[in-house]
């Protein structure tokens, strides 16, 4: 086994600590296994995000109304380090119906002690730009499946 470097001990040691004291998420999640691609987006002089022709593919763990869990087979993409200094990322999910797009800032990531279908990495991320209409089709997504109705 590889040696652990100082901040993957401490981001394991931190997760060990959430199942003990509990997680620090408000709202409800939903437990699913639904396919994704990331890119790094990048501004282009100022302009509106713009995003990488490059993906990484991976599947969600859970997702709720202002973030998902990203399961992912590594944790850089064209040089970037995906969890590093509140980089924006594109995100496709694909949701039965088709798929959506929106923007996601990582919050915090851990190295699995078990690769999950390849994944060896878990990135939770937040929401931070969706547009209305992928909007309405995620919430009422999470919504149904919250409820039981998938």
């Amino acid at each position: 086994k590889e040696v652990e470097t100082m901040p993957e001990l401490i981001r394991q040691i931190v997760s060990r600590m959430r199942v003990y004291f509990g997680n620090r998420r408000r709202s409800p999640r939903l437990s699913i296994r639904l396919l994704f691609s990331l890119s790094v987006c990048r501004s282009s002089n100022g302009n509106a995000p713009q995003h990488r022709e490059r993906v990484l593919r991976g599947h969600t763990r859970d997702i709720g109304v202002g973030g998902l869990a990203l399961n992912l087979p590594q944790v850089h993409l064209d040089g970037h380090h995906l969890a590093a200094g509140e980089r924006e990322l594109l995100l496709r999910l694909e949701l039965p119906g088709g798929p959506i797009s929106m923007l996601v800032v990582p919050l915090h990531y851990e190295r699995l002690e078990e690769a999950e279908l390849g994944c060896n990495y878990l990135i939770g991320a937040e929401i931070s730009q969706i547009d209305d209409e992928d909007r309405e089709r995620y919430l009422g997504f999470v919504a149904q499946g919250l409820e039981g109705k998938l």
